[in-house]
């Protein structure tokens, strides 16, 4: 099939679609990949830039502007990299795709709830368990996966009209439902056998969705005429790929923080210069300490030059900031905490793992449990845990032999390029690329459709909206590219198969480095021991790193250096651990290797990121692992409270600070103004000697800390960061207090600077804010005359974008900001101080595996809401209580376990 495509010049041309070959199989961390397509390794830069640009016309050579009357066109030469077929790229629009279709079921499927409502699936075949797994999966929430897979499509503006038509445009522009389609046809190549399961899962739904459609079965929550009023539209085996990529865009995704890093580097050149900005509140680095690679130290960064002249703000920058924030608000990266602990260290002698992902807590829940069962006939499944609503199999659970838990890590995947734009011809790193444009449009419920222009440049990535970026960061003439290592066929679907079928630690291993956009720690242990690995795609960039070439902001488009080499990072400059000497392993999405203990990556051995956790929740995990494995037989007890653990460490900062600048009030002539006053002694007596420093509901101390901490970074930074504070302390509240807390603790070169009023009295000076907003809120500070608890002012709130019946509102929950059962949530809006705060985000499940003495994997588990997306089901939140109260209740897994508590039957038949 080809493609015709106006490039929009005086002369026309025609341009032949296609591309340069799919990933070979050989991919990975281990060695450079070449998956071709107009989102491969770009082609070599040249030997130097030029400022050359496709309207110096009369000098320009074809490789400059490869539009030039005399120069080849695709027909001329087909191999050129921005000459695509669908053939070879299957992602390009009106892309031909043959739809799978499913043999049909061997013999009947079971379908077994057990008592606390957990969907077994028993099949004599894995293609006939994966259909019931579609099947059961569609029973119970079938509305929610409607929604999401019309999120990857871009179609979520068709029914809920123009508050979600900006987040439809980012996903087309990304691409993601063709990215998704050449995913499956390089399956269909690559591992047809899988292609057959995830047929027979799409068939499953499809079941399922037949029901509906025809009467068969009541029409879910949401659908129904006096709710959206719409049907179910058949899935595709695309659809699911599709909702993947979404998960793993948004997961690891740093447009946010990369283009706000810029912004800073913009227009407050003196505080991006000057501030070691990523350095971590607390040093805890993911690898064993013997395992980790020496790091470099870079030079001062008090002479770092700005990358540009700073530049004037337009007048409402605030406004369209606070706009950026809440557009990327939906692809915000996740968060979570895992360890595993060996054998040596247990009560039983086999090892432990713990597992809790932090996701946006939705009702209904993001993440489905069942369990899907072939091995017990003639297949090769047998595998129980979570998945993300919409896609198959479990992607965090465990097989017969293996448990394994992910967190989130933040390689730096993606960059952003100024490049010039002009005639159709984008120029990158001295080399002109014709732009491949198309035009999508998107239907908006209650308003008139919106056409976009979809701008690729082949070998390199997307060219973003002209208004993307909250404010001007481009060079006239210009425009923002975007590049992703997702711009390719990729096989994690592979890998979360391999998972699920891994009969020992090296089999989970191998399926850990198939998954290239998978960025996460990988935990996992057998009955023998523990792993660490991860072997996501992170790209080496063609030149060195310097302080006027860093990826984290954006980088200039002229400049051969800051392009993709071609190559990725090796497995040996990834994380891959068996525990080290000290025989556990613990990420909370915290620095892998170190590099940040200086704040920069300037002079590391390799460059892998920046964005990562302050390190509290790292903190307090190896704190306590290192406590228990020393005191030994540690249990499945031990796991659970460490889970669900509130000790603040940012309140052991905090403390420290206050208690030493306290002392001072006496005798410092500076703080005169704050002695004698009886509300501030109360107040530092309730937050330095009667809290015990945990976050949870019957705490007065935890009200009176967070409010402090919070009006504490707001006195210390917010006026240094005015541009960003509003927005970002929303989208990150911990990352403003450690900037506070460096700089209050003196461990900025410069703190003085950021701290103009001076320490002491900012310190002090927030506290009396403390008092005064404690006094306005409940008439005082001594909750033994004025009460007040952490649970009046914090809970969870779990929102659905629909709402109706299926919001599920605000609970009272215990956890704060950097506690390891997190539970954050900013003191401020754009108001001021909230009335109320509400975390978004947190545990979406808490499981922790131990090990049976036949090598069998037990899991004990809670999480919200509950198994059914319907609102009359009684299965709708009746877990909801056990995870606010952190008690767990055993995962089914053994045959005879499920049927003893078996209170539900489903029998698919196999002539339907």
């Amino acid at each position: 099939m080809r493609w015709l495509h106006a490039l929009g010049l005086a002369i026309g041309l025609v341009v032949v679609l296609g591309g340069c070959g799919d990933d070979d199989g050989d991919g990975g961390p281990d060695g450079a990949v070449d998956s071709g397509g107009p989102d491969s390794t770009p082609p070599p830069p040249p030997d130097s830039g030029t400022d050359g640009g496709p309207d110096d016309a009369g000098t320009q050579t074809c490789e400059e502007n490869p539009l030039g009357e005399d120069c080849p066109t695709c027909e001329d030469d087909p191999d050129q990299p921005w000459c695509l077929t669908c053939e070879e790229d299957p992602s390009l629009p009106d892309c031909d795709f043959a739809e799978p279709t499913f043999a049909g079921l061997s013999a009947p499927v079971e379908l077994v709830r057990d008592a606390t409502g957990v969907p077994h699936v028993y099949g004599q075949t894995d293609a006939d368990a994966m259909f019931g797994s579609g099947y059961a999966q569609a029973r119970d929430r079938l509305f929610q996966m409607e929604l999401r897979r019309r999120q990857a499509m871009g179609r979520q503006a068709e029914l809920f009209g123009e508050s979600k038509a900006n987040e439809d445009e980012l996903i087309r522009r990304m691409g993601l439902y063709g990215l998704a389609r050449w995913t499956i046809e390089t399956m269909r190549t690559e591992d047809p056998e899988l292609l057959t399961l995830l047929v027979a899962w799409t068939a499953g739904v499809n079941r399922r969705i037949e029901e509906v459609r025809s009467g068969a079965v009541p029409l879910p929550y949401g659908f129904g005429p006096d709710e959206l009023d719409f049907m179910p539209e058949t899935w595709s085996v695309v659809d699911a790929a599709a909702v993947g990529k979404l998960l793993l865009f948004g997961n690891a995704n740093l447009i946010e923080f990369e283009l706000l890093a810029t912004v800073l580097r913009e227009y407050v050149p003196d505080l991006y210069a000057n501030y070691n900005l990523f350095v971590p509140l607390e040093e805890r680095y993911t690898m064993p300490p013997e395992e980790r690679p020496t790091t470099g130290r870079s030079a001062a960064r008090s002479s770092v030059p700005s990358a540009r002249p700073r530049r004037e703000l337009p007048p409402d920058a605030l406004e369209r900031i606070r706009d950026f924030a809440r557009r990327m608000q939906p692809f915000r990266p996740g968060a979570s905490n895992n360890w595993a602990v060996d054998g040596r260290h247990t009560d039983n002698g086999r090892p432990l793992v713990a597992s809790d992902p932090h996701q946006p807590l939705r009702s209904p829940s993001l993440f489905w449990v069942h369990h899907v069962n072939s091995a017990d006939a003639a297949g090769a499944i047998d595998v129980i845990g979570f998945n993300f609503v919409g896609t198959p199999a479990i992607q965090l659970g465990h097989n017969r032999r293996v448990a394994w838990a992910a967190t989130t890590t933040y390689p730096d995947t993606q960059d952003f390029l100024d490049v010039r734009v002009e005639g159709g011809v984008a120029m990158v790193g001295g080399r002109g690329i014709p732009i491949l444009a198309h035009e999508e449009t998107i239907q908006i419920a209650g308003a008139d459709p919106r056409t976009i222009t979809i701008e690729r440049v082949p070998g390199f990535g997307v060219l973003m909206a002209e208004d993307f970026a909250p404010v001007p960061l481009v060079r006239p003439g210009h425009r923002i590219l975007y590049t992703w290592t997702g711009f390719r066929p990729t096989h994690e679907l592979q890998a979360f198969f391999g998972f699920d079928t891994a009969e020992s630690l090296a089999d989970y291993e191998a399926a850990v480095d198939v998954c290239e956009l998978c960025m996460f720690n990988w935990l996992a242990a057998d009955a023998t021991g523990i792993t660490y690995r991860s072997s996501m795609l992170v790209p080496i960039r063609a030149g060195e790193l310097t302080f006027d070439r860093l990826p984290y902001t954006m980088l200039d488009g002229d400049d051969p250096g800051a392009l993709w080499s071609g190559e990725f990072l090796p497995g040996n400059q990834l994380m891959r651990s068996r525990g080290g000497t000290r025989g556990w392993l613990a990420t909370a999405n915290n620095d892998p290797f170190g590099f940040t203990e200086d704040g920069e990556v300037v002079g590391d051995p390799w460059y892998y990121g920046v964005f990562f956790d302050p390190g509290t929740r790292a903190a307090r995990i190896e704190d306590e692992l290192a406590r228990l494995t020393e005191r030994g037989d540690v249990s499945v007890a031990d796991m659970q409270a460490l889970q669900t653990d509130t000790h603040s460490i940012l309140g052991d900062h905090a403390i420290a600070l206050l208690e030493e600048v306290w002392a001072r009030v006496p005798t410092d002539p500076a703080l005169a103004e704050f002695r004698g006053r009886e509300d501030l002694e109360r107040l530092v007596t309730l937050i330095t000697e009667e809290w015990d420093r945990r976050m949870v509901r019957d705490s007065s101390g935890a009200v009176a800390f967070e409010a402090f901490v919070f009006l504490l970074a707001s006195r210390a930074v917010a006026d240094d960061f005015a541009l960003i504070f509003e927005p970002a302390i929303q989208a990150s509240p911990i990352t403003f207090i450690k900037w506070a807390l460096l700089a209050l603790e003196g461990r900025y070169e410069n703190a003085e600077a950021l701290l103009q009023e001076g320490r002491e009295l900012i310190v002090v000076q927030a506290l009396a804010d403390a008092a005064d907003w404690l006094t306005e809120r409940f008439g005082g500070v001594d909750p033994a005359v004025f009460p007040y608890s952490w649970g009046m002012i914090h809970g969870t709130r779990f929102s659905n974008d629909y709402g109706g019946r299926l919001d599920g509102g605000w609970v009272p929950t215990d956890g704060g900001d950097g506690t390891v059962n997190v539970s954050e949530a900013s003191f401020f809006d754009e108001r001021g101080v909230v009335d109320r705060l509400e975390s978004g985000e947190g545990p979406i499940y808490r499981t922790v595996y131990s090990f049976a003495a036949d090598g069998t994997p037990e899991g004990f588990t809670n999480f919200p809401r509950g198994i059914s997306g319907e609102p009359d089901s009684p299965l709708w939140d009746h877990t909801l209580e056990d995870w606010i109260e952190g008690r767990y209740r055993p995962l089914a897994f053994r045959r005879e376990v499920v049927e003893a508590e078996a209170n539900d039957r489903v029998t698919l038949s196999a002539a339907e």
